[in-house]
């Protein structure tokens, strides 16, 4: 396996950034889709969803500051979530995302099966309500954990070694940027 030569606690902050640029990105992808084009969730509606993974149906039968309680616990698990996704990431793939190439190609790679499995082993078990399996709203949502999250997490863990190791790092490089 790759060494990567970085102290653990060096990567506290960049694993923090982006847990929370995925969440976010994320967060405001499923906005779009599912409150603002679906109109099938509101706001708070959208994260008790995410919440109904824990309290099951339980997470919808609350209004006012109660419902806004669940939906706040519903974007902390959101983060929380995200954060594992991160964790695992940076044990696993982290050490061969050696050049901004291969960090592109990793975090991609990583945000479909990061979607896949969420669809395919987490919503079933979770018991939450969710769309079978290559329905609706699943091709976007591949898209969007591509993009906006397996994308974003590789970018931001990859950045201390992609410089030591792009051409472009090197004296007299004649290939600026390129890894």
């Amino acid at each position: 396996m790759p060494s990567t030569n970085i102290r653990p606690a060096a990567l506290l902050r960049p694993i923090i950034v982006a847990t929370l640029v995925a969440a976010v990105l994320d967060a405001a992808f499923s906005f779009v889709a599912y409150v603002v084009i679906d109109g099938r969730y509101n706001f708070e509606s959208l994260l008790q969803y995410i919440a109904s993974g824990l309290l099951g149906h339980e997470a919808f039968t609350h209004a006012g500051a109660t419902g806004w309680l669940v939906a706040v616990l519903g974007f902390a698990l959101h983060v929380l979530i995200t954060l594992t996704v991160v964790l695992v990431y940076t044990a696993v793939l982290r050490p061969f995302a050696r050049t901004r190439g291969r960090q592109v190609a990793l975090g991609l790679l990583y945000g479909a099966a990061v979607w896949m499995f969420n669809t395919a082993v987490v919503l079933p078990l979770s018991g939450a309500a969710h769309e079978p399996f290559f329905a609706g709203w699943y091709i976007p949502f591949l898209i969007d954990h591509m993009l906006l999250v397996g994308l974003p997490i590789a970018l931001f863990l990859g950045r201390r070694d992609s410089a030591r190791h792009s051409p472009s790092a090197r004296p007299g490089s004649l290939v600026a940027g390129v890894a």
